[in-house]
């Protein structure tokens, strides 16, 4: 007579009572798994969403980053609520700074060592100028902010690529063009060899007008743009306080009057 030794009788009965205790399933006689009855199954209560509450930002540093991590556009959006003016500094990339950590570095490479924590309070010590809060964003972010307003029309003064290296080539020709994300994305971030650093920046100044002039909706809705960027926009203040700063603006139609900049003055 065949008997089944002790420890396979062990490991059988363990095996049937994990299964029951933890309530994913049962086995019959085939070895297929079947699920248990519903008021067998423990379901887990979903968790709470804890909704971050919007913070006081007047002074949001908006750094774009590209597929190298390198931050290749800096701009501070500076709102003056008690004269109601608004203020757009640009600031060079090659700019020297010392981050949490490191020594001096350009700005630009300022994220290399995989963390931009505390680059806009170095910038801030550096240049002088008061910083509430940043986001940083990829090529993808960028892009798709541009995108969830249809996207925008842009005025060039020359062709400019548009593509990254590797990438099948596209360009933004002179006169004026309605952009999709993708190309609004690199004529902000990729500087062509042939202009100056200003020229630059105002392709730059461009499209950040027209993005946060265009966000359309209430503060709830901004909010839930920004949001679903996930890892690709990161902020160190909540993104309502940034969707709160952009109703603001747009509310308060400050951006066609808003005093542009540049730092260092060179």
């Amino acid at each position: 007579m065949n008997r089944i030794p002790a420890f396979l009788k062990w490991l059988t009965s363990s095996l049937l009572a994990i299964a029951v205790l933890t309530g994913v399933f049962v086995m019959r006689g085939d070895g297929q798994a079947i699920p248990l009855a519903d008021q067998v199954i423990a379901v887990p209560e979903p968790a709470q969403e804890v909704a971050e509450s919007a913070q006081e930002v007047h002074n949001l540093m908006f750094a774009l980053i590209d597929s190298d991590q390198k931050i290749v556009s800096v701009t501070v959006i500076r709102q003056s609520v008690v004269e109601e003016k608004l203020s757009i500094v640009n600031i060079d990339p090659a700019t020297l700074i010392v981050p949490p950590g490191q020594g001096f570095v350009p700005i630009s490479d300022a994220g290399l060592q995989g963390s931009f924590d505390g680059v806009d309070k170095a910038i801030s010590g550096a240049l002088g100028i008061p910083i509430d809060g940043s986001i940083y964003l990829q090529r993808l972010a960028y892009a798709g902010l541009v995108d969830s307003i249809g996207g925008i029309t842009v005025v060039s003064e020359n062709l400019y690529r548009v593509s990254e290296r590797g990438e099948v080539p596209r360009y933004v020709r002179a006169g004026t063009s309605l952009l999709e994300g993708s190309d609004a994305a690199g004529y902000a971030m990729l500087q062509s060899k042939f202009e100056t650093t200003d020229e630059f920046m105002t392709r730059g100044n461009q499209v950040l007008r027209a993005v946060f002039e265009n966000l359309q909706g209430d503060q709830e809705r901004v909010d839930e743009i920004f949001s679903a960027l996930g890892s690709i926009a990161r902020s160190n203040v909540p993104t309502a306080s940034i969707a709160r700063l952009i109703i603001e603006l747009r509310a308060a139609n400050l951006w066609p009057s808003a005093h542009i900049s540049r730092l260092p003055v060179n």
